[in-house]
């Protein structure tokens, strides 16, 4: 593998660029390279492999992801904390990543029904009434299992309960404000600060007046190309909609 200075100094560019705004359109000129030469991607892949780090293409657009394990860049507890300082231990850390993973659940089904998200959205309520629907069956399956399974799972779950019992509960039937603040201390103020994180990476739009969360083609792109292909990731979706769907069948 010949990779001249100039390709170099080209592969490092749109790196860094793509580090700086996590995904670029596939038409944006910055590419051009990338496209054109064999060398400039080669640069790359050495570049996101020394990062642990991984590049998705598709139609339109390039995306960079951090791996699960070993990434230089991904975010750790005390990386978010500096960002979110309302977030002070690592019960909030638990429970937001939680609550994303609630909506990415609700979302992450057959492409012919992600209309129905994009346009409609998921209402920061319902994101609650499942969140709490885990949060109680988890709880009395790991007091029964003896901790069993937390541990199998990797779930903090005694932690996330004690936290979530411990915080507001928001009623969509009371008047509020049109605009919602980001806080620790209720249920739907931790839920906005979850989106959040999503809206920041130019994943979902967030319509505050109505505390939803549209998820934006950008998301599912990194759901086909990227979470599906972790084992863990399909793992707690599989658990995460077995308890949704347990419950459901158990109220009807």
């Amino acid at each position: 593998m010949s990779i001249s200075t100039q390709q170099l100094q080209d592969a490092a560019k749109i790196f860094f660029h793509l580090l700086n705004r996590k995904m670029i359109l596939t038409n944006d000129p910055i590419l051009i390279p990338f496209f054109e030469e064999d060398g400039v991607r080669d640069a790359i892949k050495v570049l996101a492999e020394e990062s642990r780090t991984r590049l998705i293409q598709t139609a339109d657009r390039i995306h960079l992801l951090a791996r699960p394990e070993g990434s230089i860049f991904a975010t750790s507890f005390t990386q978010f904390k500096k960002k979110y300082s309302d977030v002070e231990n690592k019960k909030y850390f638990y429970m937001i990543n939680m609550l994303i993973f609630v909506l990415l659940a609700e979302i992450d089904i057959p492409s012919n029904s992600n209309l129905r998200w994009e346009h409609a959205g998921v209402s920061y309520y319902l994101i609650e009434k499942n969140m709490t629907q885990l949060i109680v069956d988890w709880q009395k399956e790991n007091k029964e299992s003896d901790g069993k399974f937390s541990d199998s799972y990797g779930l903090a779950v005694n932690d996330m309960a004690e936290l979530w019992s411990s915080m507001a509960v928001d009623s969509d039937q009371e008047i509020a404000d049109d605009r919602i603040s980001a806080t620790k201390k209720t249920h739907i103020g931790l839920i906005h600060m979850a989106m959040r994180l999503l809206r920041d990476e130019g994943l979902v739009y967030i319509i505050e007046d109505e505390k939803r969360v549209l998820p934006k083609i950008e998301l599912y792109e990194r759901l086909e190309e990227g979470y599906h292909h972790q084992a863990r990731y399909e793992e707690m979706r599989d658990l995460v909609l077995s308890t949704l769907r347990t419950r459901g069948e158990q109220d009807a």
